[in-house]
């Protein structure tokens, strides 16, 4: 799972010239010039971070390409980390092979054409076993996109999802050693409470526990509010994980897919666009170099995958209510009104 690709704490690595000048032998021993010119630390952000996610992989933000740039990771008594290394644009990320321990100490070393330099880090909290004694069955919790990292319409991302006028809603139904039922629901608009006049979100399969506290729920579709429009998310997949006391959910992560047949009015609502022409979506998502792809519903290239990472969605006093449909006994507005 990527992390924050911010440009944040600059690392001191040899300058390329001082690489060329400190190069012994004859010219035509020295090796080809260093395009490189700088890095900066894409995750963890800083030198020394204690909060880092067990679950994430480290990550150099790259100017430029080195293919034999190199990104190991080792734990506190020196041991390498078994992982992968990949360039994802110009981030070379080293994925750990398994989740890392909770509140351990790792020091990451990247190597490039420039120069070397290290990073320490600590992981925070998240990945301890749930405390003794604590019940999720009934809990209810607001996912926030404030802080939220927005990966995929890389961009853009934020610009769409900034359009939701509402909160997403997990509630616990039921928890064993190996699974977790959870059911969605739309916050209202003026408020974290549940919306009665909308449907609730059912994910009708259990999400596999067996890793507790981490859980993955979904995919499933559902609709929000933006901008005064109905908006359907696809495939909506929430995860993440439980903190020990059970208060929050942390290092959580939403992807789906969004059609922009359905968000052209909230766009043009928002003020973005002039016309009502899903072209027109993807000709302005276009201008941050992302295309849209087929829609799994029925291949029209009109499609946008979103991912959100860094999400946490924090406890709330109420507990979520299954409905098929507007329930009028509770929606302010009236179910006819919708």
């Amino acid at each position: 799972m990527l992390r924050t690709i911010s440009i944040m704490g600059l690392l001191a690595l040899t300058a390329c010239s001082s690489k060329d000048a400190d190069t012994s032998g004859d010219a035509g021993d020295v090796g080809p010039a260093c395009d490189v010119e700088g890095t900066a630390l894409g995750y963890p952000t800083t030198d020394g971070a204690t909060d880092f996610y067990y679950r994430a992989a480290v990550e150099f933000v790259f100017d430029g390409i080195d293919e034999d740039a190199t990104l190991t990771l080792t734990d506190a008594s020196g041991a390498a980390v078994d992982g992968s290394t990949s360039w994802v644009d110009s981030n070379l990320v080293f994925q750990p092979s398994a989740p890392l321990a909770a509140s351990a100490d790792f020091t990451a070393t990247m190597t490039h054409c420039a120069g070397s330099s290290s990073v320490q880090f600590r992981t925070g909290t998240l990945g301890a076993p749930l405390d003794e004694g604590v019940e999720l069955v009934g809990k209810t919790y607001v996912v926030g996109l404030d802080g939220a990292r927005f990966v995929k319409p890389a961009g853009v991302g934020s610009l769409l999802l900034g359009l939701l006028e509402q909160d997403i809603l997990l509630g616990v139904t039921a928890v064993s050693d190996t699974e977790i039922e959870m059911i969605g629901a739309i916050s209202r608009d003026d408020s974290t409470a549940q919306d009665r006049c909308e449907p609730s979100i059912d994910f009708p399969e259990a999400a596999d526990f067996t890793s507790s506290p981490f859980f993955s729920i979904g995919p499933q579709n559902t609709t929000l509010s933006a901008a005064g429009y109905d908006i359907s998310i696809n495939q909506l997949n929430v995860a993440g994980d439980f903190t020990s006391d059970g208060s929050q959910i942390g290092g959580a992560i939403l992807s789906g897919e969004i059609d922009a047949r359905e968000i052209v009015g909230a766009l043009v609502g928002g003020g973005l666009l002039e016309e009502e022409d899903p072209d027109a979506v993807c000709e302005l998502i276009g201008t941050f170099g992302v295309s849209c792809d087929a829609c799994s519903s029925d291949g029209a290239a009109y499609c946008l995958s979103i991912y959100v990472d860094q999400i946490t969605a924090n406890s709330d006093d109420q507990t979520l209510v299954a409905q098929d449909d507007c329930d009028p006994e509770a929606c302010d507005e009236g179910c006819d009104a919708e």
